[in-house]
C-alpha cells in the first residue's frame, strides 16, 4: 500500500520569520538530496480538526463563517484549531462542535486526514463524522469575533452536491468532507477508522518540530 514517507533534508540554517497569533512563517536554508541547496518558506500551523455532522434526513449541519483572507461569508463544516501540540484531536472536534453550533454526537469516527497545502504549510486536518447528533440541552455557548453571530444550519446533502458542482461554495472541507461521507455512509467498514485511531501525519510533524508550539 502507498504511503507518505519522511525524509527530511539537511537544514543549514532555521529562522522563524513572522510569529503571528495562529502560526508562523519559517525560512529553512536546507540541502537536498540530490545536494542542491534551495531555500523555502513555509506556514508552521498548529493543526486542526474539522466535523461532519450528519442526521438521519441526508443533511449535513453547517455554519456561515466569514473568513477575511477571502472576503467571505463561507458555508462550512465545525471546525478548530488544536490549541496544543499534544491535545486530543477527539476532544478538540468534540467541543468545537459544541462551541459552534451548540450540538452533541453519540457516534463519533475518523473520516480522513488531510494536508491542506503541503508545498506551503504544515496545517494537517483530521476529520470526523458524526452521527446521532442532537441538540445540547443548554444550546449554543456565546462566541466571539467571526464566531459571534454565524448561521447555523441543517443543509440537504443533496444540496451541498450541487452548490459544490456549481463552484458556489469552496471549503475544502466541505468537499472533501462531502465525498468522504458519502462513501463512508455506504460502506462505512471500509470508509471509516475508530475515533481513536492513529494520526500518522500529525505524530510525524511533531517529531520533525513542524508543528506551532
Amino acid at each position: 500500500m502507498i504511503s507518505d514517507s519522511v525524509r527530511p533534508a539537511t537544514i543549514r540554517e532555521r529562522e522563524n520569520i513572522f510569529a503571528g497569533r495562529i502560526w508562523d512563517v519559517r525560512r529553512d536554508n536546507l540541502t537536498l538530496e540530490s545536494g542542491a541547496e534551495v531555500t523555502r518558506d513555509y506556514v508552521v500551523h498548529p493543526g486542526a480538526v474539522g466535523i461532519i455532522a450528519v442526521n438521519t434526513q441526508g443533511e449535513m449541519l453547517l455554519v456561515e463563517q466569514y473568513r477575511h483572507p477571502m472576503g467571505k461569508l463561507m458555508w462550512e463544516p465545525p471546525a478548530g484549531l488544536l490549541d496544543e501540540p499534544d491535545e486530543n484531536p477527539l476532544t478538540a472536534a468534540q467541543r468545537e462542535l459544541l462551541e459552534e453550533t451548540g450540538f452533541v454526537a453519540e457516534q463519533w469516527n475518523v473520516l480522513f486526514d488531510m494536508a491542506t497545502s503541503p508545498g506551503g504549510s504544515t496545517e494537517v486536518i483530521r476529520c470526523y463524522l458524526a452521527q446521532q447528533v442532537s441538540e445540547h440541552a443548554e444550546g449554543r455557548p456565546t462566541r466571539e469575533d467571526e464566531e459571534a453571530d454565524m448561521q447555523v444550519r441543517w443543509v440537504p446533502i443533496t444540496e451541498i452536491l450541487e452548490a459544490l458542482h456549481l463552484g458556489l461554495v469552496t471549503s475544502p472541507i466541505l468537499l472533501t468532507g462531502t465525498l468522504s461521507a458519502l462513501l463512508a455512509m455506504a460502506d462505512p467498514e471500509v470508509f471509516l477508522r475508530e475515533a481513536h485511531a492513529m494520526w500518522p501525519s500529525r505524530v510525524d510533524l511533531v517529531e520533525n518540530d513542524r508543528i506551532r508550539r
